[in-house]
């Protein structure tokens, strides 16, 4: 069977569960809302020094500014450690709750008994599998991503980008036969599983840059506050989108590489 075949295959069994989407975009609001809870916590707790702090208005708009500057300065260097402690803290917590709660969904999204009869999509070790393998995906490339920053700035930024492409690429294209528990494919038909997977990740990557670019442009032709708001509602709008968007071609690589499997076993 050709690439072509499979991947309309894979598109067409997606379009059989859009509620595998919406449920993949449930964890990243959930992330979302407790991630801005726990910073609104932060910034509670830090404000509770500048509610004590009493002064007159100066009936000067920039000497006030210039007097809540120095109160901030004040603020900051009084309490720069715990500050800087609650920032870490937060954003130690944001990470972990991501990988947690992408395992977490994921166990179903990638594990779910969705598929026609024959046709199932393994989530190999579930929960606690899936949590090491984005966790090692992820580590990886940030200790390759600090690897290559000299090598940019030694002026090969070329060379250092396309190669952090490749091996992003590559662990991606592990992973997903991984959590697929489709490694065999790998051995059968390696080419066909990395142009599925180069396909899906160009096409959403030429989409996503194409609506930056859209947004940028918008962004250049801000003139009056109301289209700040605006502008700030179509970055909305669209986040939300690219996210619909990830996690239906998500849906559609994990429902491909399910057939391919399938198609080797009856072989």
């Amino acid at each position: 069977m050709m690439l072509v075949d499979d991947l309309r295959s894979g598109f067409v069994l997606a379009h059989h569960h859009p509620g595998l989407v919406l449920f993949d975009v449930l964890w990243k609001a959930v992330w979302l809302v407790l991630t801005m809870a726990a910073l609104f916590l932060v910034a509670a707790w830090i404000s509770t020094d500048l509610r004590g702090i009493a002064w007159e208005d100066t009936g000067v708009r920039a000497l006030n500014g210039l007097i809540a500057v120095a109160l901030m300065r004040d603020v900051w260097n009084l309490n720069r450690e715990g500050i800087l402690l609650a920032a870490t803290i937060l954003l130690v917590v944001s990470l972990c709750g991501w990988f947690f709660l992408e395992a977490l969904f994921r166990t179903q999204f990638v594990g779910a008994g969705f598929m026609p009869a024959g046709i199932k999509i393994g989530a190999a070790g579930g929960f606690r599998f899936l949590l090491l393998s984005n966790l090692a995906k992820s580590l990886i490339l940030v200790a390759a991503g600090f690897l290559l920053i000299p090598v940019a700035f030694a002026g090969a930024a070329t060379i250092a980008g396309l190669t952090f492409l490749a091996l992003g690429f590559l662990l991606t294209l592990l992973d997903t036969v991984i959590r697929a528990n489709a490694v065999d494919l790998l051995g059968t038909d390696l080419f066909r599983v990395a142009g599925l997977l180069g396909i899906l990740m160009l096409f959403e990557l030429m989409i996503g840059a194409s609506v930056v670019i859209l947004l940028f442009t918008g962004l250049l032709r801000i003139g009056r506050p109301m289209d700040v708001v605006a502008m700030l509602v179509a970055a909305g709008v669209v986040v939300v989108l690219l996210n619909l968007l990830h996690s239906y071609l998500l849906l559609v690589r994990f429902s491909t590489i399910a057939i391919m499997r399938q198609n080797v076993i009856e072989v």
